[in-house]
């Protein structure tokens, strides 16, 4: 027979069993306690707290500079992140742009959408402080439901624009007019089945900007009515549209949820000479954050010379875009200024020099918005750089110091103009001329070191320059497209960085290897002509 457990075997599983009994009985005992204490809550009170600790805020300015920034820059994420991206496996796409200088005679980029169902070209203006995307539009007029454009034209229609030579009417003195011919393409909202107009009834439309609604009435289109900083106004009423893109693997896909403004009216500036505008302000309505919230919360763009020649493209980019990370790019904290993006300046710099700017200038405080005219926001809708007194006065005067001997010309819309033709690198030793360096320091040892063709503005009228800062009355300056063309800028809104480096904007592969494939695919679908063609 097999012996049996001896007394040691016996003794410890007894002791096993009596402790597992005992942790079962506290358990136990601890659960009937609780349930004890919630009928004794339901009994009595009906509420508990729990202690709650305000967040530290550093009390030195760069200290508390930064935690505010942190604090942005984890709201914006948040945001960027409440909307899926357009596809799993997609993380870009662009669209071509140009210079309208040698186009239009107007100093600004402008960008081909295709918008609407079917997908329509059109050349709108892009605008990195606005936040209403508007097209020229043509509604069927219906009494008491919305308003309608006095003339109906054509899909589209040949325009002339009178202009002077002094520059895009600028009404220089002895310039000469003279008439060039665009096409402006009408959208049309009865024609695409992607439409969805707003109505005054809906919170959607209560939350966008400039609309004029004065009626819960279901039936009345939600309108608005913009004036913008040049005096330009457009109005219309607001819809949602989609438009059509071409994403990494050259395909076409849809990227829905855009707010369009359907324009009858617009006056002012340059309308004449465009579709509309492409909006990439900081606005939920934005083009520009619709598209950024889908493709990983970037978007980036290219800025042509702006002399550059009609056939020239180069290309504004929503996601990862390999062309931003190479050599010599800057990285500075991006400010959220109201609806445009700005820089925090430490100091300019001429001739390697650093200019007696008063530093309250540029001390926008803690949130990056505090004084809402300190600092510098970027703009790529005005052409020249703008200025408040304290920065306008000492910048022009260490360049004049370089160009006082040349002849003065009178110009109207700027201060400091010359006559001298302009050297392609600025340097002329025939006339004593060297266009000196020209640098904005930022945040972060950023530097926005511009060439001779930005620091001056060439041929204004034959044969004169201009320096290409004006005054502004009241903060904060500006820097307009003039300044940063060639530069490949970023907009990174998940890590609330400014990007940027000097970049020619002609050689980009991704939009060469793709681009043939877009166009043919999308003009299959339309019978409309180019955006720009020659006249």
């Amino acid at each position: 027979m097999p012996a049996g457990p001896g007394p040691l075997v016996v003794v410890l599983l007894l002791s096993l069993l009596l402790l597992v009994a005992g942790i079962h009985g506290r358990l136990q005992h601890e659960e009937e306690e609780e349930e004890e204490e919630v009928q004794d809550q339901e009994g009595g009170s009906s509420s508990f707290t729990l202690p709650v600790w305000a967040p530290h805020v550093p009390e030195s300015g760069e200290e508390r500079r930064e935690h505010f920034r942190a604090l942005m820059a984890k709201d914006m994420r948040r945001m960027m992140r409440q909307v899926p991206e357009l596809m799993s496996k997609t993380d870009m796409f662009e669209l071509p742009m140009r210079s309208a200088l040698n186009i239009a005679q107007v100093g600004m980029y402008v960008v081909v959408v295709r918008i609407g169902t079917p997908a329509l070209p059109y050349s709108l203006a892009l605008e990195t402080a606005n936040e209403v995307t508007w097209i020229n539009c043509r509604l069927r007029r219906r009494k008491g439901k919305h308003p309608g454009r006095p003339h109906v034209p054509p899909a589209a229609t040949t325009m002339s624009i009178q202009v002077d030579d002094d520059g895009g009417g600028g009404g220089g003195s002895g310039g000469k007019s003279k008439v060039t011919k665009v096409i402006m393409n009408w959208y049309r909202p009865a024609k695409s089945s992607s439409w969805r107009r707003f109505r005054c009834s809906q919170r959607a439309c209560m939350d966008l900007p400039y609309n004029t609604c004065e009626s819960p009435d279901q039936n009345t289109s939600c309108t608005y009515y913009q004036v913008m900083k040049d005096s330009t106004i457009t109005s219309g009423i607001y819809g949602q549209e989609k438009a059509t893109v071409a994403v990494s693997d050259g395909t076409m896909k849809k990227l829905p949820g855009l707010v369009i403004g359907c324009s009858t009216f617009e006056h002012g500036g340059a309308v004449n000479s465009h579709d509309g505008i492409l909006s990439l302000g900081n606005s939920p309505s934005s083009f520009g954050i619709a598209a950024a919230r889908r493709f990983g919360g970037r978007l980036s763009f290219c800025l042509l010379a702006t002399t550059s020649g009609r056939n020239a493209s180069s290309y504004l980019t929503f996601g990862a875009n390999p062309a931003v990370q190479a050599p010599g790019t800057m990285e500075t904290p991006l400010l959220y200024r109201d609806v445009a993006y700005g820089a925090h300046v430490t100091g300019i710099l001429v001739g390697g020099q650093p200019l007696d700017i008063p530093p309250e200038v540029w001390d926008e405080g803690p949130l990056g918005n505090d004084n809402p005219e300190a600092g510098i926001i970027l703009d790529t809708g005005t052409s020249i750089t703008y200025l408040v007194s304290a920065v306008y006065d000492p910048v022009t005067a260490a360049l004049d110091s370089h160009l006082a001997h040349l002849p003065k010309a009178e110009i109207k819309g700027f201060e400091y103009c010359y006559n001298w033709t302009f050297a392609g690198d600025g340097v002329d030793p025939a006339h004593n001329v060297t266009i000196p360096s020209f640098s904005i320091e930022m945040a972060g040892d950023a530097r926005l070191a511009a060439d001779a063709k930005s620091i001056v503005v060439p041929e204004v009228v034959p044969g004169v320059v201009c320096l290409g800062f004006n005054r502004i009355s009241q903060g904060p300056s500006i820097i307009g497209n003039v300044l940063m063309q060639e530069h490949i800028w970023e907009i990174d809104h998940m890590s609330t960085v400014l990007r940027f480096r000097k970049d020619k904007c002609i050689n980009h592969q991704q939009l060469n290897r793709h681009h043939k494939k877009a166009s043919s695919s999308s003009s299959s679908s339309s019978s409309s002509p180019p955006p720009y063609p020659a006249a």
